[in-house]
């Protein structure tokens, strides 16, 4: 019931931007891409839920120590995104659906659905772009639902809907 209401307020936000571009004859700007904010946090939350990138390799350039444990500088270490999201302390009820989670930034390094640093994905602004375009045109030029459940991830080596994702398109 929570992911239908906020589907409709995704839905309403787009129609607005829809209705603006219809009477003024254009498509969606780069400028109505960040006045979004409905859909942006869906978005993030989405990535977050379902990293598109479960871990990567690192190297510690010094000495570390963790939790009692001592990684010794040029070891290679291996950071679990998925965990770092899903990390109860950083994320309350990290199994629930919650875009209002990004309202406000994240603590720095608890959400990294590109990786982080020099090693981040170059084009993680551009997949973000690409998905809010295509939300905007999902809900605004189709109708459609959800068949089935719909709930529960697959971790694979992508994470994708548990059991598919069936809709109906009319």
């Amino acid at each position: 019931m929570i992911i239908q209401k906020l589907l409709e307020c995704v839905k309403a936000e787009q129609k607005e931007i829809w209705q603006s571009n219809e009477q003024e004859n254009h498509g969606l700007t780069w400028t109505q891409t960040r006045k979004m904010p409905i859909t942006n946090k869906a978005v993030l939350e989405t990535l977050r839920m379902a990293s598109i990138i479960s871990f990567a390799f690192r190297e510690a350039v010094a000495d570390v120590e963790y939790k009692g444990y001592l990684i010794p500088k040029g070891w290679k270490v291996m950071p679990l995104f998925r965990n770092i999201h899903h990390n109860p302390e950083f994320f309350p009820d990290p199994q629930k659906f919650d875009p209002s989670r990004f309202e406000n930034a994240p603590k720095p390094n608890t959400f990294m659905p590109f990786g982080s640093g020099v090693h981040a994905c170059p084009g993680n602004e551009l997949a973000k772009l690409e998905i809010l375009i295509m939300t905007h045109h999902l809900v605004t030029k189709f109708r459609w639902e959800v068949v089935g459940s719909g709930s529960g991830i697959q971790y694979g080596p992508f994470p994708v809907p548990l059991g598919g994702l069936e809709a109906r398109f009319w």
